[in-house]
């Protein structure tokens, strides 16, 4: 130690180097401030919870694309075959079932005739449902459908040999899967019912030219 720093110590007091001592000592950090970290749980907590109403408040949309022939612009206005040659026929998709139409006048149930009235009642009508099928207890039968349409055209085989066209129609209220599965049900059938109807061999076209419309 060097003679200027031994004098000072020497100026200085018992009490002051006390004090110095003390003051240069280095400060204890308090245990909030022990870390001398910024605590960010509470603001990932208030990040989750807007993340969650935001997930909660998003609207899915579901789009569905359906295969079928848009009506073509003539000069004569909409024909799609000659009223001569097709037998016009039409299935009306209705809250009540399913309702076939032909050149003149709907088929009655079971699709053994015509009923000529304003309130025919539908041809395939919506049988009993359970509640995990169906909220209003009543569902589409789509068999039912298919052995009507197979019946006309075992019926008019003759008469028209080479029809093949088919309207569907549908009300807004009738749920987009419904339509989907009567496409399905028009398309072909299964010539033998005692063969596989997966065979190539075993299916024929029932009414495949598919035109498609909803009700306003």
């Amino acid at each position: 130690m060097s003679s200027e720093s031994q004098g000072a110590e020497d100026v200085l007091t018992a009490v002051q180097r006390s004090k110095i001592r003390r003051m240069s000592k280095p400060k204890e950090l308090a245990p909030e401030d022990e870390a001398g970290e910024l605590n960010i749980v509470p603001f990932l907590d208030i990040i989750t919870n807007v993340l969650m109403f935001v997930l909660a408040s998003i609207s899915v949309t579901f789009t569905l694309e359906l295969t079928a022939d848009p009506p073509q612009k003539s000069s004569g206005g909409f024909r799609p075959n000659s009223t001569e040659t097709s037998l016009n026929l039409t299935v009306m998709l209705l809250p009540e079932g399913y309702y076939v139409k032909g050149k003149s006048a709907s088929y009655s149930p079971g699709c053994k005739g015509f009923v000529v009235s304003n309130a025919a009642p539908p041809t395939v009508p919506r049988t009993p449902a359970s509640p995990d099928e169906s909220a209003d207890g009543k569902k589409f039968d789509p068999d039912g459908l298919k052995a009507c349409l197979v019946q006309i055209k075992n019926d008019t085989k003759d008469t028209y040999p080479d029809e093949k066209q088919i309207m569907l129609i549908a009300n807004p209220d009738v749920p987009a899967q419904e339509i989907v599965r009567v496409m399905d049900v028009v398309r072909d059938y299964c010539v033998d019912k005692g063969k596989p109807c997966n065979e190539a061999s075993n299916i024929a076209d029932l009414y495949p030219n598919i035109l498609f419309a909803v009700l306003r």
